[in-house]
């Protein structure tokens, strides 16, 4: 490990969020480390540092004496880990209070900022106007626009070869190297999104270097490719009722005291005008960041992306009546917020296996055919299937042979939420009930992920702190709040959309 001066090594998500360069920072706390290490590009081979040498980053909050190390994946794949460290430092999260007398260590994955950050640059959207193909002209012309990206983004990013060793199987090696140097002999996983995916891997491979774990929002190894869209569709179907939900106590929603259904029923009449005929945006349109007129397709990705990550609910309402009466700018498809042209793209590709079928239109289309009795609001777009779109023209063998479920013996915990819009909550049941140790803690609410959400909403992320600060796993209990599940569980139900209460509470928030 090199220790390095971290004002030399401000995260851009910490740049733009405070306005800081490590310049205007001033002096830091003292239990905030800043470090690199190089490491095999390619751990089947020789360290070389002259032709197989890699530099990865990451950044430590370090009390004078810690109770043990805690490791932390930001999930995306390719979000930035690193400034969770110095939100800790800075005390400007309560992600991880509580935690303060562990090693925190946060290593940002290969391909990002601090850890051989890839050379993504070209243009993608240049060659595709669309958020989705639904012909199969249009697949193919998704396909080739992929293609000259992902060929673009190999030939410019250094040192050669990178872009086939960005994936998970690399990503568990260098978080290992790291511990080893440290000196722990075990290591705690805090992981979200598609970290969970991750720690997983980490815990099959080093099983005996594994402490405590909590995967928080789950990305599940080895589910079949039709069931996790399913999944996805139906927690898409599930947070349009959740905005009806919502909409029933606020008093500012425009379908508010129309009763149960309103919302609902206003999603289906408008699509059914895109369907028929573009939407009207007055405020896109050439010389904009967005899209007009707005197409059904347009229509079913924009709906889906205010309800991403932290559902809008109050947005989703406000633009579905604009849209009513003759506006829908705030549906328009706005390729700068699309998740096509990133870092996220080589990340999964290296870890999902796409059979051959996918990689046609009909197999690929069917995808979505196969989930209808998911999806009775005709939504079909979901991350999922694009992820799975993208991948369809990786061209290197994924770094694991085949697609495939991981299971361990330890205990652990899983954590998720009621309505998550990213990852569906049946991703978590899937991968709770291949690892019979482990325990299942299911947040009443929306929102992807738990251990971020701020107070009041804290119960799922305090039981998860708890059980990392203590080993002490929470018996099976359940209330309004929250559910805990014990090893060995099966078969758990979804609650019902309007059994749930929306708001802060629930993770919800309004812009």
């Amino acid at each position: 490990i090199r220790w390095v001066d971290c004002h030399s090594r401000v995260p851009d998500a910490l740049t733009s969020t405070f306005n800081l360069t490590g310049t205007e920072i001033g002096e830091l706390p003292p239990t905030l480390f800043c470090g690199e290490m190089e490491v095999p590009m390619d751990y089947s081979k020789p360290f070389d540092a002259a032709g197989n040498r890699i530099t990865v980053g990451f950044a430590m909050n370090r009390p004078k004496k810690a109770a043990g190390l805690i490791a932390y994946h930001a999930g995306g794949p390719g979000d930035d880990a690193v400034s969770q460290a110095w939100e800790n430092a800075l005390n400007l999260s309560s992600t991880f209070v509580g935690l303060e007398e562990f090693d925190f260590l946060a290593l940002n994955t290969r391909g990002i900022q601090f850890s051989n950050p890839l050379n993504l640059s070209t243009g993608f959207f240049e060659d595709v106007s669309f958020p989705f193909p639904t012909t199969e002209a249009e697949f193919t012309s998704y396909q080739t626009a992929m293609k000259n990206f992902l060929s673009a983004a190999i030939k410019d990013s250094t040192p050669p070869g990178i872009m086939k060793h960005v994936g998970t199987v690399e990503y568990v090696q260098d978080l290992d190297a790291i511990r080893s140097a440290l000196g722990y002999e075990k290591i705690s996983i805090a992981a979200l999104s598609y970290g969970s995916f991750v720690g997983l891997e980490y815990a099959a491979r080093y099983p005996h270097r594994v402490d405590r774990m909590v995967l928080d929002a789950v990305f599940a190894h080895g589910m079949p490719f039709q069931a996790m869209v399913s999944s996805q569709l139906a927690a898409s179907n599930r947070l349009v009722h959740r905005a009806d939900a919502f909409c029933q106590s606020d008093p500012t929603c425009p379908f508010y005291g129309h009763g149960n259904g309103s919302v609902v029923q206003a999603w289906k009449t408008l699509l059914s005008r895109a369907t028929q005929s573009p939407l009207a945006a007055p405020s896109c349109g050439p010389g904009t960041s967005c899209k007009a007129p707005v197409t059904a397709t347009d229509l079913r990705q924009g709906a889906t992306l205010l309800f991403i990550d932290t559902p809008d609910f109050p947005l989703f309402n406000i633009a579905l009546n604009a849209s009513l009466h003759g506006d829908a700018s705030l549906f328009a498809y706005r390729p700068d917020i699309d998740i096509r042209e990133t870092v996220g793209t080589p990340l999964l590709c290296n870890d999902m296996k796409v059979d051959e079928n996918l990689k046609t239109f009909a197999g690929f289309h069917n995808l979505t055919v196969n989930a209808r009795s998911e999806d009775p609001l005709d939504i079909v777009y979901s991350d999922v299937g694009q992820l799975i779109l993208q991948c369809t023209v990786w061209p290197f063998p994924a770094s694991v042979p085949e697609w495939k479920t991981l299971s361990t013996d330890m205990e652990f915990m899983w954590v998720t939420s009621d309505f998550d819009p990213n990852l569906a909550t049946e991703f978590a049941t899937f991968a709770w009930e291949l690892t019979p140790r482990s325990t299942l803690v299911v947040r009443h609410g929306d929102d992807h992920t738990s251990l971020p959400i701020p107070p009041p909403a804290v119960t799922a992320g305090d039981i998860a702190r708890n059980y990392l600060r203590t080993g002490l796993m929470p018996k099976p209990r359940s209330d309004t709040a929250a559910s805990i599940f014990g090893a060995g569980g099966m078969g758990r139900s979804v609650a019902g959309a309007y059994d749930v209460p929306t708001g802060a509470v629930a993770g919800d928030v309004s812009s």
